[in-house]
């Protein structure tokens, strides 16, 4: 079994799931940089406060754990939008089971199309569970992340303890920023977890 440990920036921002409805912007992986550059900058004029927003305890935890690893440069990747995980699964051969660990403020498990692009931030997990319905999944959550979708509850292994992420094997690292749900202030925290893979054995 290949274990993928499938990691969105959005996870480790300390505010709460009511807060992120109010202070950040209703944007997606669809918006243009510009304009997305542009609706952080008014949200940061409209609440200052903002600004002041960091990252939660267990982002140094899961940092100090990809030191650890012995993943390879190759079996790296790194982007903006969740939906580019796509780009590392099928590299994949099709006949090897998938172990998906996601941390992720959101279950990334919904149904909705945007553009006609079958893959987005938000549905990449059901689309792999529709193109390989072996995966097994676990989904390291925040307490107040919403775990509903239409048919009900999340209805794969879904935990808050991030430590857990520790006893899993991993063979590659997909990691992302997600610029909609990420205050711009936050990406060299961003950054320096991209780099901490690099810190590894074999990196």
């Amino acid at each position: 079994m290949v274990g993928i440990l499938s990691i969105d920036f959005d996870y480790f921002i300390d505010v709460s799931s009511k807060e992120r409805d109010i202070y950040f912007p209703k944007g997606s992986d669809q918006v243009p940089d510009n304009k997305l550059k542009s609706m952080w900058e008014e949200r940061y004029l409209k609440y200052p406060k903002l600004k002041e927003v960091g990252v939660i305890d267990e982002y140094y935890a899961l940092k100090n754990f990809l030191v650890l690893l012995d993943i390879h440069k190759n079996k790296f990747y790194k982007a903006d939008t969740h939906k580019y995980i796509k780009k590392l699964i099928d590299k994949i051969p099709w006949n090897l089971p998938l172990r998906i660990v996601n941390v992720d403020f959101h279950h990334d498990f919904y149904h909705y199309f945007t553009d006609g692009d079958k893959y987005n931030c938000g549905n990449w997990l059901r689309r792999l569970i529709e193109d390989r319905p072996d995966t097994e999944v676990k989904w390291v959550r925040r307490k107040d992340s919403q775990i509903y979708s239409l048919e009900g509850k999340f209805p794969y292994e879904h935990t808050i303890d991030i430590k857990s992420v520790f006893s899993d094997k991993f063979d590659y690292i997909f990691m992302c920023r997600s610029p909609e749900w990420s205050p711009p202030h936050l990406s060299e925290k961003f950054e320096e977890l991209a780099d901490s893979v690099s810190k590894s054995k074999i990196a």
